[in-house]
């Protein structure tokens, strides 16, 4: 079965735009999640502080150690889940927490060793929770800091997924359009039929006249140096001339009659039930017909009509064939009216 290429890249697209969601929210989601170990250092800290004022005063030797261990574990927790993390790695080499944590383990190694001496470590105390308050302070900033920055990061992702969803929607409507144009029926500057078009009505048309032994006749127009003549004037002057002369053509031919512009530079008629007579003496009225009209151009135009008659006995093509006749003609001077 042979697969719609189509639809196939508009759906890959599509799941593109709906991924692009959850996968932004993800990291989103992901950043904020490494910071729930920054409360819990937070916390940590505040134990700390007031922890260090009951050790100072507490004189029961099995309670006091309890706490110290507790104090131990807690600056464990900070060191491994708070200055180790590698989401903050970059923060602790900014605000050096690195030096205030030595500085605050410092002070406490040395409140610990003088617990005993009543004198001391009141002051070794002090000094040690002033040291705590610091780094507290310094974290505190840190973190504030680093939200600020997460949150920066989080609205340039919203941003660049924003941003991706309407290119990504830009392209797929740009897509569809492309496709829509590819397998429309109708040229899209002069609303005649097109090539595609064109295929399918003459094949349908030569097996009628076939069928019913009736006779097919085709006309082609072309236009001499047409490229020259495109450059001559800018792309709105340019379609609004092909608009006109394709209502010119057009209104020549009955409604049995199927017109078409299969390339820029060729119009097409093709006419059941008449005989190359009948489209030969069409092919000079239609000249009497154009000449007469004073299209909106800034130069004189050439071109040139030829015409033929299908014959399922021929092995040349019919427009070919009219081509052919088309290249012998004369060219037909068409005067613009500017």
């Amino acid at each position: 079965m042979k697969k719609d290429w189509s639809i196939f890249r508009i759906t890959i697209l599509l799941y593109a735009i709906v991924l692009l969601l959850p996968l932004s929210y993800y990291f989103a989601k992901q950043s904020f999640d490494n910071m729930q170990g920054d409360s819990i250092t937070m916390n940590r800290l505040v134990f700390i502080n007031g922890t260090i004022q009951r050790v100072i005063r507490m004189e029961d030797t099995k309670d006091r150690n309890d706490l110290v261990n507790e104090v131990e574990v807690s600056f464990n927790i900070i060191n491994h889940e708070f200055l180790q993390a590698t989401d903050n790695s970059t923060y602790v080499k900014l605000f050096r927490a690195d030096e205030s944590y030595k500085a605050m383990i410092e002070s406490w190694i040395a409140l610990k060793e003088v617990l005993k001496q009543p004198d001391l470590k009141i002051i070794i105390g002090d000094v040690c929770w002033r040291e705590v308050n610091s780094f507290s302070k310094m974290t505190e900033g840190m973190l504030i800091y680093k939200s600020e920055t997460m949150l920066d990061k989080l609205y340039l992702s919203l941003l660049f997924t924003i941003f991706s969803v309407i290119v990504l929607v830009s392209f797929i409507r740009l897509y569809v359009r492309v496709q829509i144009q590819k397998h429309a029926v109708h040229d899209h500057v002069t609303g005649l039929y097109n090539k595609k078009y064109y295929n399918e009505a003459l094949q349908k048309a030569k097996l009628l006249a076939t069928r019913q032994k009736r006779p097919l006749s085709l006309l082609v127009l072309s236009f001499d140096k047409y490229v020259e003549l495109s450059n001559s004037m800018d792309k709105k002057q340019f379609e609004s001339f092909l608009q006109d002369f394709s209502k010119k053509f057009r209104e020549f031919f009955r409604q049995s009659d199927t017109i078409c512009r299969i390339e820029g530079n060729s119009f097409i008629a093709i006419s059941p039930d008449a005989n190359i007579e009948n489209m030969q003496e069409l092919a000079l009225r239609l000249e009497q017909h154009l000449v007469a009209h004073k299209f909106n151009l800034k130069k004189d135009i050439d071109i040139r009509i030829g015409v033929s008659s299908y014959n399922k006995e021929s092995v040349r093509a019919l427009l070919e064939e009219a081509k052919e006749v088309m290249k012998r003609s004369s060219f037909i001077h068409i005067s613009g009216a500017l």
